[in-house]
């Protein structure tokens, strides 16, 4: 079976998957690092350190990386930015591309150029990311690293594609439009959802409301507002959707206002025309939404989020802090 066709396997993905590494708990806090979301599009996750050393080291996972501008300079500070995220390693262990669009995907190979890739899982057909920009090369990097895509229509509820020290990372929904290799690229793109605690992060890449409200409805049938105990999308605690999507997308149910939830705008980028010539960075927004049983959450829960680091790098200036800028910690 060619590389593209291989559909993710439902069990053993890797070896930070699966109950002894999930139930260990975490000695160190897991962490998520962002470029600047107004022209690059780049996320580096560290898992928790686990609690038993035999558990390895936590791994390390990239969603997306490319920028806008398609600039040299740009290029060059992710890169930097990047490796402050992975703080002395040398490996990436996952690499997430959530579908093929250059602004995703343009500043891969030289951003990771020197480090070792484990896992590399792309929405989309393989076939399409080498009819982009300087895409011919990326195609031989994604076909010499195995790269998979997944199935038509593809969600990934059931079971975390990563799980370790209490974290967890699913593929909410990949290649929703039934083809993968439609040329719907948006709504074939992954949607990726990190759970730790009582947090979750979104990660929509630029898939549209249509695509949110297919997952409500298969996440909460008619009737069922909150979903099962214990359900991933179940709201509860704080939920951070962080993305490039269209305003349907952004403020869909189930990460928009619905009900009894709260939710800030943190950060909003649309580009604009100027005089001196066209629009320039790519349509940014993170929301922030918060559920109605935050304030129950149980003192488990609550230590953890004490022990999340949320670093959203802007102005290529980084420092820890626990909630992304202008939000009560």
């Amino acid at each position: 079976m060619r590389p593209d066709r291989m559909p993710p396997k439902e069990n053993n993905l890797s070896p930070h998957h699966g109950p002894l590494t999930d139930g260990i708990p975490a000695r160190q806090p897991g962490r998520i690092v962002l470029t600047d979301t107004k022209d690059t599009t780049c996320a580096v996750i560290t898992f928790p350190e686990a609690g038993d050393r035999r558990a390895g080291a936590p791994p390390t996972v990239m969603i997306d990386c490319g920028n806008s501008r398609g600039a040299q300079e740009t290029t060059e500070k992710m890169r930097a930015t990047v490796r402050r995220a992975l703080a002395g390693r040398t490996r990436i262990d996952h690499v997430f591309l959530t579908h093929p669009d250059s602004s995703h995907c343009n500043a891969l190979l030289p951003v990771t150029q020197g480090l070792e890739i484990g896992q590399v899982s792309c929405g989309g057909d393989l076939r399409q990311y080498s009819g982009l920009q300087g895409g011919a090369e990326l195609h031989r990097w994604l076909v010499g690293n195995n790269a998979r895509t997944f199935p038509p229509s593809f969600r990934g509820l059931g079971a975390p594609v990563v799980s370790f020290a209490g974290m967890r990372l699913y593929v909410l929904a990949a290649n929703s439009t039934g083809h993968t290799g439609s040329s719907d690229a948006d709504a074939n793109g992954s949607v990726l959802l990190l759970v730790y605690g009582s947090l979750r992060v979104v990660f929509l890449g630029d898939v549209p409301g249509s695509v949110a409200a297919g997952l409500q409805a298969e996440a909460f049938p008619a009737g069922v507002t909150d979903g099962p105990t214990g359900h991933p999308l179940a709201p509860r605690g704080q939920l951070l959707v962080l993305g490039h999507p269209s305003g349907d997308g952004a403020y869909g149910w189930p990460w928009g206002p619905e009900g009894n939830h709260r939710y800030t705008l943190v950060r909003e980028h649309t580009p604009a025309a100027s005089e001196d010539g066209p629009a320039t960075g790519h349509a940014s927004a993170a929301v922030l939404l918060s559920g109605p049983s935050e304030e129950s959450a149980s003192a488990d829960e609550a230590a953890e989020k004490d022990r999340f680091a949320f670093t959203s790098v802007d102005s290529w200036t980084a420092g820890p802090q626990p909630s992304p800028p202008g939000l009560p910690g």
